[in-house]
C-alpha cells in the first residue's frame, strides 16, 4: 500500500478571536497479562517464544491527539520493541475519529528489550518462527483495542495548548557501539502547557537501545525508559504526561548504568535520564503554536536481499537459514515504507521506520537546522519496521547491523535522501 505525500501544514495566528491549538493525551496498558494473555517479550531470539513469566512493570500506550482548526493528528508512543504498521491501522479504524488517517499518525516504539515483540503484533508475519516471535491475534486485538482507547479518551481530552522546546547535552549516557565515531548525546524534549500554564505533556527524544535487560529476564516491563517517564512525571507531578521517542539508536547503546541486577541498571540509568529531562523540561517556556505541521512520505525501497554474512550472524540467533530468509523477506518486510515529520514552533522531529544509525539520525538533524528549525530530532522504530537502516560504508563492512538490514547498501542514501526532503519542506 502506498500513499502520496501528504502536507498538512495550518499556521495559527496569534491575533484574538483565531483558532488556537488544542491537545488532547491519554495513557492505557497495553500490558496483555493482565488479561491473561500469553506474552511474547521482544528484541531477543534466544527466548524462543517463550511467553513472559509475569509483570515487572505496567507497559503502556500514550496517544498525544492535535487538533489545529479541525485537522486531526496524533503522536502514539508504546513500551514495545517494534510497531507494525496493521497494528496502527486496525488501532485507527477501532477508534474511528473522524479525519484521523494513517498519513497524521505517527506511531512510536521504544525499543524496550522487555516489552512486547513487534512481530507479533504483525499481520504479515506467517513464519511461524517463534525466535522472531509469533503472530498472536489475541494479543494484537487487546493491544490494537487499548491503542484505540488512548485516541478516543485523547480526542475527549482536547484542550488549547502552548508549546515550547529545548535541548541539552548528555554525555557517558551512551556509546556506538560498532566503534564508529558519530555519536548523538542531544536530549530533545517538547512540552505542551494548559492553558493557565500548567505542564502537559513532555515529550523526549533520546538515542540509546533498550538493551539493558537481557534474554534472561522473562517480565514484563517498559525497561530504562519506563523508568525514564515514569521519573519525570514523579517530579514534575502536575498530572503531566510524560512521552519517549527513541532516535537513530541502530548503532547507539547506553552506557554509564550501575547496579547489582538488570532490574537495578535499568532502575538507576532510567531515573537519571529522567531527571535530566525533567530539569530540562521545567526551563523550557511555551508560547502559542503558530507554526504546526504534519507530513508523510511513503518512500519505494530497494529490492529487498539477504546481506552476505547474515547466517553466520543475525541468522543465528533468529535460527533463519538463507533459504528460509528469502522466503520470507517478501511477506515481512514491505515494498514501500513511511518517513513522517512533525513540526511544532521551532521543534522538528522526523521518523523512520526502523533502526537508523546514528550518522543517518545527524544528517537529518544537521539538514533541520540549516533549514532554520532551532530544536530538530530523530526518531527511530516508528509505523512499521523494515530493520536496520545503515550508510553504504557501514553496510559493508558486515556485523550485526548489517546482517539484520534487509534492502541492501542503497537503503541509507535512499532514505537520508527522502529524509532531508521532508525536512526541508517541513521547515517551509
Amino acid at each position: 500500500m502506498r500513499y502520496p505525500l501528504v502536507v498538512v501544514a495550518i499556521i495559527a495566528a496569534a491575533w484574538p478571536g483565531f483558532a488556537t491549538m488544542r491537545a488532547g493525551v491519554a495513557t492505557v496498558s497495553i500490558t496483555p497479562l493482565e488479561e491473561n494473555i500469553p506474552t511474547q517479550l521482544g528484541g531477543y531470539g534466544d527466548r524462543a517464544g517463550k511467553p513472559a513469566e509475569g509483570i515487572h512493570d505496567t507497559i503502556h500506550a500514550k496517544a498525544l491527539l492535535f487538533d489545529d482548526n479541525g485537522v486531526k493528528s496524533a503522536l502514539i508512543t508504546v513500551d514495545t520493541c517494534s510497531i507494525p504498521l496493521s497494528a496502527v491501522e486496525t488501532a485507527l479504524a477501532k477508534a474511528a475519529i473522524e479525519g484521523l488517517t494513517i498519513d497524521r499518525t505517527l506511531a512510536a516504539a521504544s525499543h524496550t528489550h522487555a516489552g512486547l515483540e513487534g512481530f507479533a503484533l504483525d499481520r504479515r508475519n506467517t513464519a511461524g518462527n517463534p525466535h522472531i516471535g509469533v503472530f498472536s491475534e489475541e494479543m494484537f486485538q487487546f493491544v490494537t483495542g487499548r491503542i484505540a482507547q488512548a485516541l478516543t479518551e485523547a480526542n475527549a481530552a482536547l484542550q488549547p495548548v502552548t508549546a515550547g522546546a529545548g535541548r541539552i547535552t548528555v554525555r557517558g549516557m551512551n556509546r556506538n557501539r560498532r566503534g564508529d565515531d558519530h555519536l548523538d548525546q542531544d536530549m530533545t524534549v517538547l512540552r505542551l502547557d494548559r492553558a493557565g500554564g500548567a505542564p502537559y505533556v513532555v515529550f523526549v527524544n533520546y538515542t540509546a537501545h533498550g538493551t539493558i535487560m537481557s534474554p534472561g529476564e522473562m517480565l514484563i516491563s517498559g525497561g530504562w525508559p519506563g523508568v525514564m517517564q515514569r521519573t519525570v512525571e514523579a517530579v514534575l507531578d502536575e498530572g503531566v504526561t510524560c512521552m519517549y521517542a527513541n532516535g537513530a539508536e541502530g548503532d547507539i547503546t547506553h552506557a554509564g548504568s550501575k547496579g547489582g541486577s538488570n532490574w537495578e541498571r535499568a532502575e538507576d540509568y532510567g531515573r537519571r535520564i529522567g531527571l535530566r529531562a525533567a530539569a530540562l523540561a521545567r526551563n523550557i517556556d511555551t508560547v502559542a503554536v503558530e507554526n504546526f505541521a504534519v507530513r508523510s512520505l511513503w518512500v519505494d525501497l530497494p529490492p529487498r536481499k539477504a546481506a552476505p554474512e547474515f547466517v553466520q550472524i543475525a541468522g543465528t540467533e533468529y535460527h533463519i537459514t538463507e533459504e528460509q530468509l528469502h522466503q520470507m523477506l517478501p511477506v515481512l518486510f514491505p515494498d514501500s515504507a513511511p518517513l513522517y515529520a512533525v513540526r511544532v514552533n521551532d521543534f522538528a522531529m522526523i521518523s523512520f521506520p526502523g533502526e537508523p544509525i546514528c550518522e543517518i539520525g545527524l544528517g537529518v538533524k544537521k539538514a533541520l537546522r540549516e533549514a532554520g528549525l532551532a530544536w530538530p530530532c530523530v526518531a527511530g522504530l516508528t509505523t512499521d519496521y523494515i530493520g536496520y537502516i545503515l550508510t553504504a560504508e557501514e553496510y559493508r563492512e558486515s556485523g550485526y547491523e548489517a546482517t539484520a538490514s534487509f534492502y541492501g547498501e542503497t537503503l541509507g542514501e535512499i532514505m537520508l535522501a527522502k529524509s532531508v526532503e521532508l525536512a526541508k519542506e517541513t521547515a517551509k
